[in-house]
């Protein structure tokens, strides 16, 4: 679990988007929500990424397969940002996860200081969780430069609110988690994995597309290998996520030193899952601490 700086804790959250724009999932996962099988209420729910203004991006509402298709153990989306854009999500989806009750993290992504500027006067008035700056989105070319990353996440920060920075593994993750510490309060590791280094020798079924990016079980290596590096190079508390599926899936990043979880692509594969996940570690560790 890691406490941040607002006095809130988190330990397990949704991946940005696994339960669209508002915690209460996608349309095809309305029936378990009625059904008490899928529960928001046991995450942080971390909202689809939001940029400042509309992005179209490649995802269409009426043929989602387009740009997201599932992979022996996972998936590979170019969804590429879409989203109405922030002040849509202000006007129609923060009231109503405030009336839910959701612990709720704003994803965004932040082309310039400038539009960081901006986010941090939109969002400071809210009542959130945290802010996550996505700082390694794989489907839409960005300046990862380190020096970069950090002028949008000095910007955030006049937000007021606690700042977790979700990186990839196409990044020097390491260095960058360096040179945030003492501005971030956490560091997310890792992004969807692009293609081309998961799969090397393979072609792409998003190929038309540039290719895309995986997430679930083929990049547990990636994570660990990240999650691992992270804890003897930085301070930050590492939130991992990446191919999270089972008990044993949390206890090695456990071990490797991760102190909160992300679940995404469980989500979309088997969405009564995650909250049987949560329910499990909570009792394990219930169990552990009633022996000690």
């Amino acid at each position: 679990m890691i406490r941040l700086p607002n006095g809130e804790s988190i330990e397990f959250l949704t991946g940005s988007g696994a339960l669209g724009f508002d915690g209460r999932g996608w349309w095809w996962e309305y029936p378990l929500r009625w059904l008490g099988l899928l529960n928001p209420h046991d995450f942080a729910v971390v909202v689809k990424t939001l940029t400042l203004h509309p992005r179209k991006g490649n995802l269409r509402w009426y043929a989602p397969w387009r740009c997201v298709r599932l992979i022996p153990g996972g998936t590979v989306n170019a969804v590429g940002l879409t989203n109405p854009g922030v002040e849509w999500w202000l006007r129609t989806c923060y009231p109503r996860m405030q009336r839910m009750g959701l612990q709720t993290i704003v994803s965004v992504y932040v082309e310039s200081v400038d539009e960081a500027c901006q986010f941090a006067r939109l969002l400071a008035p809210l009542r959130i969780t945290a802010i996550e700056l996505n700082a390694s989105c794989p489907n839409v070319p960005h300046d990862a430069a380190i020096a970069h990353v950090v002028q949008i996440a000095q910007a955030l920060q006049a937000a007021g609110h606690p700042l977790i920075v979700k990186v990839g593994y196409d990044q020097p993750y390491v260095e960058l988690a360096q040179a945030l510490e003492g501005m971030a309060d956490a560091i997310h590791a890792i992004n969807a994995v692009p293609w081309h280094l998961v799969f090397p020798e393979r072609a792409s079924p998003l190929a038309h597309l540039g290719g895309g990016a995986v997430s679930g079980m083929p990049i547990r290596p990636f994570v660990r290998e990240a999650v691992g590096r992270l804890r003897r190079a930085t301070r930050l508390p590492i939130i991992a996520g990446g191919g999270i599926y089972t008990l044993r899936d949390l206890e090695e990043l456990w071990a490797l030193g991760a102190r909160a979880f992300s679940i995404g692509t469980l989500f979309l594969r088997a969405p009564w899952r995650p909250n049987q996940l949560v329910r499990q570690w909570r009792a394990r560790q219930a169990a552990r601490m009633s022996v000690q």
